[in-house]
Formats: C-alpha cells, structure tokens, sequence
C-alpha cells in the first residue's frame, strides 16, 4: 500500500506531457507559463530537467486556460491568480474590469468595420454626420508638459497634469487665458505611446521649470468639428476622427505641421471636445 502523498512535491508526477493534456495545454504554452512565473513545475529533476506536475494545479492551469479564452494578458492574469485565495472582491474586479475593455474593443472593431464598409460607398451614397468648419486659429501663448504615455496612464494623467500647469501660471502672477489642449504627435492607445503634450494657454509672464514647458502656439489655419454626445467618447470618438482625415484627404487639403504642431483636441468644460487639422490652406483657396 502507498503512502498518503500531502507534500506538493511528492506530489509530482505527472510529467508535462501528461500534465498538458489533463489540462488541454500545449507543451509551449506550459513553457511560456513557467517563463511568466505564473505556472512553474511542482519539481524539476536536477539530472535530466524534466518538469514534473503536481495533480492540484490542474485547477490552475483551468483557470489559466479559462482566462486566456477571454484574451486577457499574463500580466493581468497573473494579478487575477494572486487574489484568487486570498481577495475574491478583487478577482471580480479585475475580472469586470477586462471585460469592460473587450466590449470596448469589439465595439471599436464594430465600428472598424462599418467605417470600412462607408470606404467602398460611393461618395454621393454616403451621409454626412458632421459638420467640418474651417477656421484661422490666433497665435497664443501657453505652458506645456509633453510625454510619451499609453491609455490608460493617459486618462489618468490629465487632470493632475492640468492642475500642475494651473499652479505654475497662478504662482508666477500669471493667469489661464483659454481652455486646455492637447496636441497629438502620434497615436496614443493601448500599445502607442504618442507622444502628447498638454497644453494650457496663458497670459503674462510665465518661466518654464522642469518638463513644464513655455512656448507659442502659432497663428493657423485647421480644419475643425466639435464633438457631441456619444462622439466625446471611445470608441465613436475615433469615428469622428476617422471622418476629418477622410475630410482632409477628400479636399485635397495639405496638412500643415510646420511650427512643431499637429493635430490636437482643445477641451470644453461641457466635456466635448473641438478637433482640429492644421491645414496650409482652406479647401476654396486649395481648389
């Protein structure tokens, strides 16, 4: 008769063929896991290097298998095996949290799709729902904080940011002359960095410090559409986007990025948004 086995060592002995099929896991994948420290063998054998399971880690393996399902990344699930003895609250959580990012994604693949169908309708078949406005913006003083940041570092770095550049207006005498704006130097999404620079306009006499930046925004022409509604947020917001470059491109219009600018939102305290393309002429005067 064998011996009760409690210990989790003595306890391995499947080996990873057998412990991959249990658990409908490629040997790969079982390396990629060990690599991530979020699956490593129970027992390594110091002579040949086989990798040995024990049977209780099945279920995390299931678990592991049932997570990458839902497409989330190791890092993530790694946090999610962590709680999962000690803090249930939390698994919900981080559960909740990355579902509400694949509904946002397929939402954004959505409308991915639908922009691509518009692209083979003929443009006399297609409807306009926006209203581009060409306008000459004034040059205009403001301090700055550029950085290179992913979302949704982003999102959480604005309002601190904002009130950074605040403070140092109001601590050198000066005061904000206009509302906040952000200029786009490249994308800025889950994997692109931008960079972005944030800027608040000013009036009086500021000096820069640290990444605080004083400059002149200047004089331009752009192409402008202001926001509304479901259109201040991702993902009709990159619809919106996507509308003003076509715009852009269907008007034979000539970016203009001379002067260090580009693209960029100027935000209102109703929480929509104007986006503007600095062009080097307005469309008549291109024509």
């Amino acid at each position: 008769m064998l011996a009760p086995m409690t210990d989790r060592t003595e306890n391995a002995n499947l080996s990873i063929g057998q412990f991959g099929r249990l658990c409908q896991l490629s040997r790969k994948a079982l390396r990629l896991y060990e690599d991530r420290g979020i699956l490593t063998p129970a027992r390594i054998d110091g002579t040949t290097g086989y990798r040995y399971y024990a049977r209780e880690q099945v279920a995390t393996a299931r678990r592991i298998r049932l997570l990458r399902m839902m497409a989330m990344p190791l890092e993530q699930i790694a946090a999610v095996l962590q709680a999962w003895d000690a803090d249930v609250a939390e698994v919900q959580r981080l559960l909740q949290l990355h579902l509400r990012g694949m509904e946002k994604q397929l939402d954004g693949a959505q409308l991915a799709a639908r922009l691509l169908l518009e692209e083979i309708t003929p443009v006399k078949e297609r409807k306009m729902s926006f209203t581009f406005v060409e306008k000459e913006m004034p040059a205009q003083m403001v301090v700055s904080i550029r950085r290179q940041i992913t979302i949704p570092a982003y999102h959480q770095w604005i309002t601190p940011a904002l009130r950074r550049l605040a403070d140092h207006v109001k601590s050198a005498g000066a005061e904000p002359t206009g509302e906040p704006i952000a200029l786009y130097y490249g994308p800025v999404n889950e994997e692109d960095d931008g960079p972005v620079e944030i800027c608040l306009p000013f009036a009086g006499t500021v000096m820069p410090e640290g990444e605080i930046k004083v400059r002149q925004l200047p004089m331009h022409l752009a192409v402008q559409v202001r926001t509304f509604g479901e259109y201040n947020e991702f993902p009709k917001l990159l619809e919106m986007w996507n509308a003003l470059g076509r715009y852009i491109q269907e008007q034979n219009l000539e970016p203009n990025w001379d002067a260090d600018m580009t693209t960029y939102e100027v935000w209102h305290e109703d929480e929509t948004m104007t986006i503007g393309w600095p062009v080097r002429a307005f469309a008549a005067a291109a024509a």
